[in-house]
Formats: structure tokens, C-alpha cells, sequence
């Protein structure tokens, strides 16, 4: 799921990028979470919890700011969110360079130009999404969401962090095929479990950061015990 937010002080700017966004990434079946500030104090007490979005659409101008000082804040706590700025005019676009935005979005052009950024970020970030088809259609899911794909019946289910499953056809070893850089490890015939979500590895059973268990094949224990081992210690290597 990708996090999203409008920090802006113009409640009615805010509410149609707010709607513009929501059918834009409806229309691509993108999961996310939206949530608006108002100003860039709560933002950033926000990233000071170690908190962050994964694309922020930030005003240039605020009362008693700017969003070039807020984002160099955040840049400050290694916040490496995309940022877009979003302005009146062109005058601050040379100096929005510093902090390296994702786009510059002048607002009277916001519906055409939107697009072009939400393109942007999703190209960036395509390389992390892992696409299936299902009943609901073609859904782009962030491979950091997925906790593990089981055998389910004569298909596959996806489960996802947020509580999410859907089912689509193909076979776990397309599935390994398919992501060979990532770190997902087969733990079962049936299951194939993201190692970034485990937290635990029992005799023959894993535990996830949600709390369900995925069991171990037997044969496999020790491999997999050093793979997980490998990957914690930073290496990728399976």
C-alpha cells in the first residue's frame, strides 16, 4: 500500500487534488492511504515519530514558510519521500531544485499535469510492485506489502499486511521466476513467504509481523533457517 499526503493550507485546493487523486488511483487499482495537513507543523511532527509518506504533495507558500524549508526538515530526518511541489506560479522552481522533488505542479494546471507526476512516481517505483490479474482486475501490489503467496485450490492467493488476500491463477515456481532479486523464500510446497515479514522462526514454523504461522518443510528447515539468517545480517543471497 502506498502512503499519500497533502500538506496545503488552502482547504479548497486541498479537497480537489484530494478527489483528483482518489480517481486517478482508483482507475489504476492502486491500494493507498491519503491523509491531509493543513499545515507543515503537524507534517513534520508527523516524519519526528519516524513516520513518512511515500509521495507527499507539499505547498510552496505557507503563512510563516515555505515548503522548500519544510522539505529540507524532512530531508534532515532521511525522509526519502517523493516530494511535488505544488505552487501558483513558476518563481520558486530553481530554488525547489535543493531538495530534490519528484515534480513541480503549478495549480491552475493540476489536472493536466497530475497525471504526469503520478506517472512519474510510478515508474520509479514499478520495479517494487509485483502485478496480478484478478477478478477485480490488473492490481499493481508494492512487493514490501505481500506477506506470502499460498497454493490455493487449483490457483494462488496473495495475502497482503493489511489484512488484504486475492486469488489469481499461476503456480508458485512462476511466482519465484518472477521475482528472482527479491527476498522471498519458499518455505513450503505450498507457501512462499517474504522474509522482510517474518519474525520469527520456530522448528518448523514461521511467525509473520501479523502474527499468522506458516509452516516449515521439514526437509527444508536448515536451508531456510540460513537464508533467513543471511538476510538479516543484510545479505540477499539465498
Amino acid at each position: 500500500m502506498y502512503k499519500l499526503a497533502i500538506c496545503d493550507d488552502d482547504a479548497h485546493f486541498s479537497s480537489q487534488l484530494k478527489e483528483a487523486l482518489i480517481s486517478s488511483l482508483h482507475k489504476r487499482n492502486i491500494n493507498f492511504e491519503l491523509v491531509i495537513f493543513d499545515n507543515p507543523a503537524e507534517l513534520i511532527s508527523y516524519y519526528e515519530t519516524g513516520n513518512s509518506f511515500d509521495l507527499l504533495f507539499l505547498d510552496i507558500v505557507f503563512a510563516d514558510t515555505t515548503g522548500i524549508k519544510t522539505a529540507r526538515t524532512l530531508r534532515s530526518f532521511n525522509a526519502d519521500s517523493d516530494i511535488v511541489f505544488l505552487s501558483s506560479s513558476s518563481d520558486y522552481a530553481l530554488e525547489s531544485f535543493d531538495v530534490s522533488p519528484l515534480h513541480y505542479l503549478i495549480k491552475s494546471d493540476k489536472m493536466d499535469k497530475l497525471e504526469e507526476a503520478l506517472e512519474r512516481f510510478f515508474q520509479k517505483h514499478k520495479e517494487l510492485s509485483f502485478y496480478i490479474k484478478s477478478r477485480e482486475g490488473i492490481l499493481a501490489l508494492p512487493i514490501s506489502d505481500i506477506l506470502y503467496f499460498e497454493v490455493y485450490g487449483h490457483n494462488l492467493s496473495v495475502h497482503l499486511s493489511n489484512g488484504e488476500g486475492h486469488t489469481f491463477s499461476g503456480t508458485l515456481k512462476r511466482i519465484e521466476e518472477d521475482l528472482p532479486m527479491c527476498d522471498f523464500i519458499r518455505a513450503h510446497k505450498s507457501y512462499l513467504v517474504n522474509m522482510a515479514h517474518i519474525t520469527k522462526i520456530a522448528r518448523y514454523e514461521i511467525a509473520l509481523s501479523t502474527g499468522k504461522s506458516i509452516p516449515i518443510s521439514k526437509k527444508n528447515y536448515l536451508s531456510i533457517m540460513s537464508a533467513f539468517v543471511d538476510f538479516s545480517a543484510g545479505s540477499a543471497e539465498i
